[in-house]
């Protein structure tokens, strides 16, 4: 087996040449991630606990079904619409599962948050530094547990979290990159134009594909040679 480092190479390699014959692929799936976004704020307007629940609900699939075909980029160098459609008939119960998990801490916090404006009682401290930490945890971990779940569908539940957990605790950086960029583009839509928007999801998901994969190769890599822990 060759090194880490160019076996990182290679994984990167296929998901930037995969990108562009994946172009229709992407941008279907990326529109339909936007039109369930944009449905889950016309019934739940505002940031909410109700709207942040609403919006996991909406998307769960069709991010779900973004992340496998962004995995098939990363694993076989291309996806087609075919791959994409048959990624959301397998998972569109499963991505509404994984985006609750972040979700239900974030709408916890929200809440709390609320609250503790009205009152600002410290006993409220604890439970929104815990609500906020599950839900950033949550956030940076869903990519590696879309991804995962896809890959293994025996692999389900509390296992399912540990193992995205151990990979965004061992490649943090990795990980950061995703909803960085999710960020940077829904503030440039936001400054610009709301056409950038489309464009969002994709790059998001082949970041995260990214950054998934090469943190398996690594980890394996250093199971393989013996325990030595990669860096992000």
């Amino acid at each position: 087996m060759p090194g880490a480092s160019d076996a990182e190479s290679e994984a990167l390699r296929r998901v930037l040449r995969g990108a562009w014959p994946s172009l229709p692929a992407l941008a279907v799936a990326g529109a339909a991630v936007c039109a369930a976004g944009t449905l889950a704020v016309l019934l739940a307007p505002g940031v909410t606990p109700v709207s942040v629940l609403v919006a996991a609900l909406l998307t769960g699939p069709w991010l779900a079904a973004l992340g496998a075909a962004a995995d098939r980029i990363a694993a076989a160098g291309e996806a087609g619409i075919r791959d994409w459609w048959r990624g959301l008939r397998a998972l569109w119960r499963f991505g509404p599962a994984q985006a609750l998990v972040p979700a239900v801490p974030a709408a916890a916090f929200l809440a709390t948050l609320d609250l503790w404006q009205q009152t600002r009682s410290p006993w409220l401290l604890p439970s929104l530094a815990a609500g906020g930490a599950c839900a950033a945890a949550g956030l940076l971990a869903l990519p590696a547990a879309l991804s995962l779940g896809a890959a293994r569908p025996g692999l389900r539940g509390r296992l399912l979290w540990i193992c995205a957990l151990h990979l965004v605790a061992r490649h943090p950086t990795r990980f950061l990159a995703a909803p960085s960029l999710a960020l940077l583009g829904l503030a440039a839509s936001l400054r610009w134009t709301a056409s950038l928007l489309l464009l969002v999801p994709p790059l998001v998901a082949l970041v995260a594909s990214a950054a998934t994969a090469t943190a398996l190769v690594r980890h394996g890599a250093a199971g393989a040679g013996g325990g030595e822990p990669g860096r992000g």
